[in-house]
């Protein structure tokens, strides 16, 4: 098979669990079953977006004269590093992979 159509395989895979995920976590609590396997695939592989609503007590307070502070862009990186890794890093690693080893295979028989 050529690289290409493995990229897009891959590719399609990671897009096709990110939305399936939740149809499929959904089914499972109403069926009543322990669903902590796909409640934790839900939550790796979800961006988190930080709001400021100080309203709602979601950020945290950190004893300012203000009371709730802005969450920085490392609060926010930190929470999304579960996403980056699991949805962007290691679709680039495996087909970083793929790459590899397809040209390696293709340098073998060009040897011969």
């Amino acid at each position: 098979m050529k690289t290409r159509y493995k990229i897009i395989f891959v590719i399609t895979c990671f897009i096709t669990f990110y939305f399936a995920i939740i149809p499929v976590l959904g089914y499972c609590l109403e069926s009543g079953a322990d669903c902590t396997l796909y409640q934790e695939l839900t939550l790796l592989t979800r961006p988190t977006i930080t709001v400021d609503t100080p309203w709602e007590g979601i950020s945290e307070w950190s004893g300012t004269a203000e009371g709730i502070e802005k969450p920085t862009i490392a609060v926010q990186t930190m929470r999304n590093i579960p996403f980056v890794t699991s949805m962007i890093v290691l679709p680039f690693v495996i087909i970083g992979l793929i790459v590899t080893w397809d040209k390696r295979k293709q340098d073998s028989t060009k040897s011969i």
